[in-house]
């Protein structure tokens, strides 16, 4: 999800992406545990607003949200040595300020970043960078991936029932 908005970025092989994987569960699990995050990248007002942005992307539900699941200290600590990521997450949090986010509503907050999500350039980028690393941490963790998603893990199956519903078949022409 991440790669699609940044080109310029280089692809990580295989092997390093499944080592990032990894990694992301393992520190979100392990952030979880701990009673308070504090910022190891971002001065702690980026942090507090990174927090609350990544719960307006993924709210609680039946489920705990982003922040609660601890998203925003895994994004904090993941991009410390990601420059172009990180420039990117500071003007984004640098714009909203400017447009007075904090101190708007939470429906005015949702409304904006609606906007910023159809708008084009920096902005969108911001946004779609945002929400690919909060969607990528949130569904690597417990909370995520065993609690919304229901993951088994690596389970036997006795039988494999295959596709249930009917197809229609067109003539290809």
């Amino acid at each position: 999800c991440l790669m699609s908005g940044l080109t310029s970025l280089p692809r990580p092989t295989r092997r390093e992406a499944l080592v990032s994987i990894a990694a992301v569960g393992f520190s979100a699990s392990a952030l979880q545990s701990q009673q308070s995050l504090k910022p190891v990248t971002f001065p702690q007002k980026d942090y507090a607003l990174l927090g609350d942005l990544v719960d307006l992307i993924v709210p609680a539900s039946d489920t705990p949200g982003a922040k609660e699941a601890g998203v925003h200290a895994v994004i904090d600590e993941e991009i410390a040595d990601k420059t172009l990521i990180l420039n990117l997450l500071q003007a984004g949090f640098q714009n909203l300020r400017m447009m007075g986010f904090e101190s708007m509503s939470q429906a005015d907050q949702i409304s904006l970043l609606t906007r910023i999500s159809k708008s084009s350039g920096e902005d969108r980028e911001f946004f779609e960078t945002l929400k690919c690393l909060t969607l990528d941490v949130y569904y690597s963790t417990e909370i995520g991936l065993v609690r919304e998603l229901g993951y088994k893990g690596n389970t036997y199956l006795t039988e494999f029932p295959g596709c249930t519903h009917q197809h229609e078949i067109e003539d290809i022409a």
